[in-house]
């Protein structure tokens, strides 16, 4: 995959005062994201999504450790389905856990890939983990090839590491949201049911 063309999608922390926030896309377990609208307005607009066909999604999760990059998908397809848009990919698998991922950026501007940093020099904020919340919060275009192949190798060393492989959606999260979904299947059905 050194070709690839790579999107970072960065994903939020779970919110800790919503008692039935549950933390639900991506639904990694079905190679699905986007099911439950957040990107909808820029990521995953509607008018723009096709664009994605063929690139590969890196999921960076802030967290107290810094952005950790906990996935990257094998090329995905899109699907619209009336009010939402979706990307899916094959085969589905689950991410790296949360403290095992690799660094995108921490606090102390230490990062497992070093082009990636580079990218965010020049960004106007405080710290490196705001700058690249910055930079890639909302941002639909691919990582220059570079960069993008750093980001693969790195991703794939971290991936040979079967015990940092998640066993469940919420170690892939920074730390477990207030309500643990115990059956994403239903979850991820009732959420193409909406379609």
């Amino acid at each position: 995959m050194d070709s690839a063309r790579v999107v970072i999608v960065m994903l939020r922390q779970p919110y800790v005062n919503d008692p039935n926030e549950m933390r639900t896309d991506p639904l990694w377990e079905f190679g699905s994201f986007g099911c439950t609208g957040c990107h909808r307005t820029n990521l995953m607009h509607p008018k723009k999504l096709t664009e994605h066909n063929g690139a590969c999604f890196a999921f960076a999760q802030n967290g107290p450790l810094g952005i950790k990059l906990v996935h990257v998908t094998s090329p995905v397809r899109t699907r619209q389905h009336g009010t939402f848009c979706e990307v899916v990919w094959e085969p589905a698998e689950m991410p790296i856990r949360y403290d095992a991922a690799p660094t995108l950026v921490n606090n102390l501007g230490e990062s497992d890939m070093p082009a990636l940093l580079a990218m965010i020099r020049d960004v106007r904020r405080k710290s490196p983990v705001a700058k690249f919340a910055s930079k890639f919060r909302s941002r639909r275009q691919t990582l220059p090839n570079q960069v993008a192949s750093e980001l693969m190798k790195v991703y794939e060393n971290h991936r040979f590491d079967h015990a940092a492989i998640s066993q469940n959606y919420v170690d892939a999260l920074p730390y477990n949201p207030p309500k643990i979904d115990k059956n994403r299947e239903s979850t991820y059905r009732r959420l193409l049911g909406f379609a």
